[in-house]
């Protein structure tokens, strides 16, 4: 049943869509981005459909939000775990891949936001959403040097980058289309199978050991 108070207050508008994006984050579990429609997440969150474009005016929209809360929640844990008295690239490795699994509608996320969502957003939630990536990455590098001595400066940063790559990468990789699914379910093609976590792991794993040990080059 659509929900016939109108929010009023910036707190009930701030409420409301902060419900709308709890929905469509349960939604996307089950969704890819060509199956999701606005006129469920309407529905599944008691709205008219004209109220939800209100908030969102288009599914685009909708997901960029979706995307940057979830990296805003990955930021904060890392810069959290970043700030604890656990030093070692063994611990940075296991606080990145624990994050991320724990996220893993952002592994979903990330794959899509420069093939689909860049190319159909207004320049202005573009550059709203590069200068939030950028905030975060430049305080989140900063901590990593902070943590691992063996960072020279700019290093953090790089990291983050290379995070960003793998998982929209590795992330299209280990969930393929059906079609492609299928094919890679044959026993030959098991070389092409990509398992996220391990795959990820290992890259962030290797990228680690290497700036440690770039001095014997």
């Amino acid at each position: 049943m659509a929900i016939k108070q109108r929010a009023r207050s910036e707190t009930d508008k701030q409420q409301r869509r902060s419900h709308i994006l709890a929905t469509a984050l349960a939604m996307w579990a089950d969704h890819t981005f060509a199956s999701f429609a606005m006129s469920e997440v309407a529905a599944r969150s008691g709205l008219a459909k004209g109220t939800l474009y209100l908030y969102f005016q288009t599914k685009e929209e909708l997901f960029l939000a979706l995307l940057e809360q979830e990296l805003q929640g990955w930021f904060d844990d890392l810069d959290a775990g970043l700030q604890s008295d656990i030093p070692g690239s063994l611990h940075v490795t296991d606080l990145i891949c624990t994050i991320l699994d724990r996220r893993s509608a952002l592994t979903r996320l990330l794959p899509i936001a420069a093939s689909v969502l860049e190319h159909n957003i207004p320049v202005d939630a573009a550059r709203s959403y590069k200068a939030m990536l950028l905030d975060r990455s430049i305080r989140s590098a900063a901590l990593l040097e902070q943590r691992l001595p063996f960072l020279d400066a700019g290093d953090g940063l790089w990291l983050l980058l290379q995070i960003y790559a793998l998982v929209a990468g590795l992330g299209q990789m280990a969930d393929p289309a059906p079609v492609v699914r299928d094919i890679l379910a044959e026993p030959a093609m098991a070389p092409l199978r990509v398992s996220f976590n391990s795959a990820f792991r290992q890259s962030i794993k290797t990228m680690l050991r290497g700036l440690e040990h770039r001095s014997h080059w």
